[in-house]
């Protein structure tokens, strides 16, 4: 009975092992696709609710993003907590952030690519990139890749896929929602927390409990098809003031538009 018992234990953990194994690989596919595509063009809703220290915050926006590959850029960003409006354009050559109730923009040259913090140009649509250049043979030792079921996302029938990970007293869960026949990404959700270390650091007083949960969910208006390049042009309008860019290394962050008199 003994042994049987312990050939159940092998199996089940075995069946375990592969099911991480064939998640793992189908997630490589989804990667190898966005990675692949020379473009696409999606509208994106996104919901962030962070908690830190028992104050919350929630957020909401609402943005439609166009890529080309390798710097082409052409987004409307809905406004979302203090950040106004904005429109994102690089025509390969300069970058534009023009916010409309600001009556402002700026310019810099474009970078080479989107890859790594450049991918802030695509404003929430970026997590698409940084999904995609993850490295998932280099993740934590604590991290799981696992499938969780099947659900419908916006008519499509999605395969949920699972990243767990544990690093000290932070932990985070990332749930992707991707099209069983596309392998297309229909939706995001992130849920992030770090808890307050005993003692504190160097026997101060301990930082509070802090969490972030993040939804997106993606429609996609057109994915590795052409996008003509007048997409990408921008002109300011004539009654549009350009204002200095941040210093070099320094993010972009978008004009403010004046504010009211109580």
């Amino acid at each position: 009975m003994r042994t049987l018992w312990m050939a159940v234990v092998i199996v089940a953990a075995t069946a375990v092992g592969f099911a991480q194994q064939d998640a793992k690989a189908f997630l490589k596919q989804v990667q190898q696709k966005y990675r692949n595509a020379k473009s696409w063009e999606i509208s994106i809703d996104i919901s962030a609710e962070l908690n830190f220290g028992g104050n919350s915050q929630k957020q909401q926006s609402s943005s439609t993003i166009a890529m080309q590959r390798p710097n082409r850029v052409a987004a409307k960003v809905g406004a979302s907590g203090f950040s106004p409006a904005r429109e994102v354009y690089s025509d390969g050559k300069t970058v534009f952030v023009y916010v409309p109730s600001a009556k402002q923009y700026m310019k810099q040259p474009a970078p080479s690519d989107l890859k790594g913090a450049n991918a802030g140009l695509l404003g929430e649509a970026g997590m698409l990139m940084g999904i995609a250049e993850q490295d998932l043979d280099q993740l934590g030792p604590n991290a799981k890749i696992q499938f969780r079921g099947t659900q419908t996302v916006g008519g499509k029938q999605t395969r949920i896929v699972e990243i767990t990970d544990t690093q000290g007293n932070a932990s985070v869960n990332l749930k992707l929602f991707i099209g069983a026949q596309d392998r297309l990404i229909y939706r995001v959700e992130l849920n992030q927390t770090a808890r307050p270390q005993q003692g504190g650091q160097g026997g101060g007083q301990a930082q509070p409990q802090s969490s972030m949960k993040v939804v997106a969910t993606m429609r996609y208006i057109s994915f590795d098809k052409p996008i003509p390049a007048s997409r990408f042009r921008f002109t300011p309008p004539k009654d549009a003031k350009e204002i200095q860019p941040p210093q070099q290394g320094q993010p972009m962050t978008p004009p403010q538009p004046p504010r009211r008199g109580r």
